[in-house]
């Protein structure tokens, strides 16, 4: 499992605005490329907010960090996308609900699958925890960086809670 975290934080890649992190993911960036875009992440605070998320995501991928405290620019999403965002950072380490509960915390019990489609459109995965939210019966349901990772994010926290039970008792 470390040899796979390595490989997840080699692969990392985070961007920031002034107003906090926008956007973690593997591969290529969804943010355009366009000059507000570029302007948006070059600044001083920018900078702090994306070394304070690399450093926020190092523990948390070391067991250290079961929160993160860099601030999250949900700026351009839509006001139901942030909604279920904001229910969603809520969610504890280590546990899993599901897309009906987030649905429900909205006022919206029957948007399931809207709810699915907002988590499918998080830019700021890990911090935000999407990968707690599964099916109702059970199942990872989607992941937008791949049900693979969602599994061993999941496996992850379930090890590190484990382990620190198995400390406690020692």
């Amino acid at each position: 499992m470390r040899e796979q975290i390595e490989n997840i934080k080699a692969r990392l890649f985070i961007a920031a605005s002034e107003d906090g992190v926008r956007e973690i993911g593997f591969g290529k960036r969804r943010s355009d490329n366009s000059a507000r875009s570029r302007q948006k992440n070059e600044g001083a605070l920018a900078q702090r907010w994306e070394t304070a998320a690399r450093r926020e995501l190092n523990a948390y991928f070391a067991g250290r960090r079961r929160s993160f405290t860099a601030p999250c620019d949900l700026g351009g999403l839509s006001p139901f996308t942030r909604a279920v965002l904001r229910i969603t950072a809520g969610i504890p380490y280590g546990e899993v609900k599901s897309y009906r509960w987030v649905a429900e915390r909205l006022g919206k019990p029957k948007a399931m699958r809207a709810v699915g489609n907002a988590l499918a459109r998080n830019p700021i995965p890990i911090i935000i925890p999407c990968h707690r939210v599964v099916r109702s019966d059970g199942a990872l349901g989607g992941f937008a960086l791949g049900l693979n990772w969602k599994r061993k994010l999941l496996d992850l926290e379930t090890s590190h809670l484990k382990r620190r039970q198995r400390n406690r008792r020692e």
